[in-house]
């Protein structure tokens, strides 16, 4: 039997699966390195490392201490909130294929690395938010913040079966987290991951626009 036909709740990252972030989120990243002094051209292209968790980019890629690495996120929330999803679109076919997900039956959720609270925000302001069942994200603090931590923390907080639910997302982390939890992956090609890290990913599915994740999941199941 194919795994998706046993599938009934399906799991989606935000950033690079149902929206367009790239500009905001590069924005705020741009805004909180040079109000701490750095030059953004020091590190690798910010846009590469969305859906990284915030943390590990100023950590890890601009080699800041943690106090102010997290000075630095505190800098990005608040420019990121002012922004107010200016730069952030909906993905086409992702307010269609959410509804007819919806109507055939499946329970829709979210797990990002965005903090559950952000995470809200941005689908309430782009009128996402009535097809989601939950929304499962990162603690505000460093203690949740990869995506297999979120993904079981969504399995748990939803009682949902492992075995009966599939990951979408656009990066390696998104794959690896599903293989970690159980869950079958599907990887999409239109987001902020490149071919190659998804390859390597080895995705149980892949699919190159949301209307093919509905006709995967509905051929299916």
């Amino acid at each position: 039997m194919d795994k998706l036909s046993r599938i009934r709740n399906i799991l989606f990252d935000l950033d690079g699966t149902l929206v367009d972030s790239g500009e905001t989120i590069v924005a705020s990243v741009v805004h909180a390195l040079e109000r701490l002094g750095i030059d953004p051209d020091s590190g690798p292209d910010v846009e590469a490392m969305i859906g990284v968790p915030l943390l590990d980019i100023f950590v890890g890629e601009y080699g800041m201490p943690d106090d102010q690495a997290q000075r630095a996120i505190d800098i990005y929330r608040d420019h990121y909130e002012q922004l107010n999803q200016a730069g952030t679109t909906v993905y086409g076919g992702v307010r269609e294929g959410l509804s007819h997900l919806q109507a055939h039956g499946y329970g829709l959720y979210i797990a990002t690395v965005k903090p559950t609270s952000i995470a809200e925000k941005v689908l309430e302001d782009l009128d996402l938010r009535q097809h989601f069942s939950g929304v499962a994200g990162a603690s505000m603090g460093p203690e949740r913040r990869g995506k297999t931590g979120i993904i079981t923390h969504a399995l748990g907080k939803f009682e949902l079966d492992a075995g009966r639910s599939v990951m979408v997302g656009d990066r390696d982390q998104d794959v690896n987290g599903a293989r970690d939890n159980g869950l079958v992956s599907v990887a999409v090609t239109y987001g902020f991951g490149q071919a190659e890290e998804l390859s390597g990913a080895a995705p149980d599915h892949t699919v190159d626009g949301f209307a093919e994740i509905v006709s995967l999941v509905l051929e299916k199941g």
